[in-house]
Formats: C-alpha cells, sequence, structure tokens
C-alpha cells in the first residue's frame, strides 16, 4: 500500500492562496470591493487597482453575476464577525513574527478559549460569594479585551461582567467561527479551487517520483492532489479535517477548524463547556470520518510482504533471484509534523512494516521536522527508526 499524506504545504508548493493571511485579505477586498461590484464602473475602477486589486475586482464581478447567491452569502458571513475582525487587526504583528500558518491560526483561539474557561470559573467564583458581578484577573481581561473590543491597556477593577454576559460572549464566539468556517470555504471553492487557476499549476516532480498512490490522507480541504496527480482510478482520499463543497451551508460544512484538548484527564470529561470548539468533537459532530483507521489496521494485519526480486547484474548482464521486503510505503509532504496531528502520524511511522519518506523544504525545515519527530515518536525511537537495519524513516530535499 503507498500511502501520501498532505498538509497545507502541499497546496503552497502548487502556488495556490491556502494561508489564512490569503483568506484574511479576501474578506479584506470584499468589504474593499463589494460596491464596486454592483456598479457600471467596475472597468474603470479595476483599471485603477494593482495586480491584486484587478483579480479580487473581477473575482467578486463575476460572483456577483454568476453566482450571486454565494456573493450574497459571503457579505452576511463577514458582516460583523468577530473572529475575522479580531485576526484581521493582529493579522501583520503576527506575520511579522513569523507566525502565518494555520496551526498559528489555531492556537491564537485555544488561547482565547482558555482565557474564557478561566475568566468564567473566576468571575463565578465572585458572584457565588454574594457579588452581583465579578472581575477577570489582569491577564485574562489582557488576552480577552482586544476580542471583546474593550481597546487597549484595561484595567481589570474597571471591568465587572455578569454571567450570562460570559454566557453570550462563548455563544457569539461559536457562532461566528462557524460563520468564518463557511466563509472559508467558499473562499475555497470560488477562489482557489478554479479550474483557471489549476491550469496553471505544474506538478511537482516528486509527486511524479512517487508510486501509484492508493491511498491520500489530507489534512487540506482542498482536492488538489485528486485535480491534478490522480492515475489511480481506486484511488481514496480521507479528508480528515473535512473537505471543501461550495453546495455545503453552515450546517452541512464538514470542515474541522479548532483547538486541541488542553484539559488534563481530571477534567477533561466533566468541564465540557467548550467542547465544541475542539477539534475532536467537530471530527465527531461534522462525521468527517476516519478511513485512515481501517489503512492502519490494514497494516497491522500484513506484516512487510517477502517477494523474490530480478536483479540485474550490470558486469556480465546475469540476473540472479534475491529475497528482498516490499514495505508498505508512507511519504509525507508538505505537513509541519506538528504535535497535534501526534496520534494519527505515529500510527503509520511506529509500524515496523512501514517505511516513512519525509519530505522538507531547506535546512531549517529540515530541523523542523526532526524536532516535531522527537515529540511524536520520542528521541529513542527517531534514532532507531533513522539508521543502521532498523531504518524505517528518509528525510528527502524536496527538488528544485
Amino acid at each position: 500500500m503507498n500511502i501520501l499524506i498532505i498538509g497545507n504545504g502541499f497546496d503552497l508548493a502548487h502556488g495556490l492562496p491556502t494561508k489564512y493571511g490569503d483568506f484574511l485579505k479576501y474578506a479584506q477586498a470584499y468589504e474593499k470591493y463589494k460596491d464596486i461590484c454592483r456598479q457600471e464602473s467596475v472597468k474603470e475602477e479595476w483599471e485603477k487597482a494593482d495586480e491584486i486589486g484587478k483579480e479580487y475586482i473581477l473575482h467578486f464581478s463575476n460572483l456577483f453575476d454568476q453566482n450571486r447567491k454565494y456573493y450574497d452569502e459571503l457579505g452576511e458571513l463577514i458582516q460583523e464577525n468577530i473572529w475575522l475582525s479580531y485576526f484581521t487587526d493582529v493579522f501583520e504583528n503576527r506575520s511579522i513574527l513569523g507566525k502565518d500558518g494555520w496551526i498559528d491560526f489555531e492556537s491564537e483561539i485555544a488561547e482565547i478559549i482558555q482565557a474564557m474557561d478561566r475568566a468564567k470559573k473566576t468571575i463565578l467564583e465572585q458572584i457565588n460569594r454574594g457579588e452581583k458581578t465579578g472581575k477577570m484577573t489582569q491577564s485574562q481581561l489582557n488576552i480577552l479585551s482586544p476580542i471583546f473590543g474593550l481597546g487597549k491597556n484595561i484595567n481589570c477593577k474597571s471591568v465587572s461582567f455578569e454571567e450570562k454576559s460570559i454566557q453570550y460572549r462563548k455563544d457569539q464566539f461559536l457562532n461566528d467561527l462557524n460563520r468564518l468556517i463557511r466563509c472559508l470555504e467558499i473562499y475555497l471553492c470560488c477562489f482557489v479551487e478554479t479550474n483557471d487557476r489549476y491550469k496553471e499549476i505544474n506538478t511537482l516532480q516528486d509527486i511524479e517520483e512517487m508510486p501509484i498512490i492508493d491511498k491520500v490522507l489530507s489534512f487540506n480541504y482542498t482536492h488538489t492532489y485528486k485535480k491534478i496527480y490522480e492515475m489511480n482510478s481506486g484511488l481514496v482520499c480521507d479528508y480528515i479535517h473535512g473537505e471543501a463543497k461550495l453546495e455545503n451551508s453552515i450546517e452541512t460544512n464538514n470542515m474541522v477548524l479548532g483547538i486541541d484538548e488542553y484539559l488534563d484527564e481530571e477534567h477533561k470529561n466533566t468541564e465540557i463547556e467548550y467542547i465544541e470548539f475542539k477539534k475532536f468533537f467537530q471530527r465527531i459532530h461534522k462525521e468527517t470520518g476516519c478511513l485512515y483507521r481501517e489503512w492502519i489496521d490494514e497494516i497491522k494485519s500484513n506484516a512487510a510482504i517477502k517477494e523474490t526480486i530480478a536483479v540485474e547484474n550490470r558486469a556480465d548482464g546475469y540476473i540472479r533471484q534475491t529475497q528482498g521486503v516490499n514495505f508498505h510505503k508512507v511519504f509525507i509532504y508538505g505537513h509541519s509534523l506538528d504535535v497535534t496531528d501526534k496520534d494519527i502520524l505515529k500510527d503509520f511511522i511506529l509500524n515496523d512494516n512501514v517505511q516513512t519518506t519525509v519530505f522538507y523544504l531547506d535546512k531549517n525545515d529540515y530541523g523542523k521536522k526532526i524536532i516535531n519527530l522527537v515529540r511524536i515518536i520520542g528521541q529513542d525511537e527517531l534514532i532507531k527508526r533513522t539508521g543502521g537495519k532498523t531504518k524505517t524513516i528518509t528525510f528527502k530535499k524536496i527538488s528544485g
């Protein structure tokens, strides 16, 4: 079995605008150009815009003319969306620090949700003691004041909250997160996954040189591999975080965008007020499926297959028969190997009958992947599996 595991780096390697910064710019462009698209002066405005502006104006004008339903839906999803407003405000500073990946996006959400969780407990403790309202700690307020719209440098002693106001915020955050996810879905379907864009994409040498892929485990929402490389009519794709489909709605969307578990074993099964924000809940609730578990079971049930291999001796042309082992092969391309996906990745990597090839971009990326693999499987396993007779992991620099 040949399995390809891909992350957002796979789409980026094909020149697709799938960073979260690209998505935020799209939402900003809608706000900037939405009125232009309704006027007869579109051509005049288009000629005055820069190259990126022209692309947005043309896109939104076409969307307005050809898919008015989704054009109007975008407006409803973007309007007064608390997450979009927050990330638009903080993005420039975050990108300067190199925090412009989806993992960073989710980390920001996690910091806010955890602060909300702690703040509610702090406020309830005061209310339960007989106070009508409660106050957050200064550290909690520092995290939450930007997304609450309270401005900067607010003193915690000057702001009080009722229990119902925190509950209202939680409901608002969840509703707007679902709106953001649906907005992202429309962006991917209408702006990223277009026929014209895919026609201009060049295939990647490393992907072309792989053996025929049987299974794809995608951490992306897009369908890039199937649209460009699918050579096996029996190819099976598992979209572990869901997949983008334009015909969806907020209710039927199955894209997972949330946070990892942050509570310890003692509390994670009882303190469940913020469970809807967590990825495992979303995967179950949105029924993304877990086809990869069937692949793991198949791999575990089949030992590495011994087979006779014909080998040519180039010196005298003599062909001899030798015994070789046909391992299951896993290729990881464009995935950071972040510890948030530990439980999924280690099930593949720690199989003795699986050979894993990890592609890296440059020396810096190589180092990050080594560090992340230590977090996933530990130092001893990594040393064991990257050298000698027990080697099952190979690192390969991306071609070109």
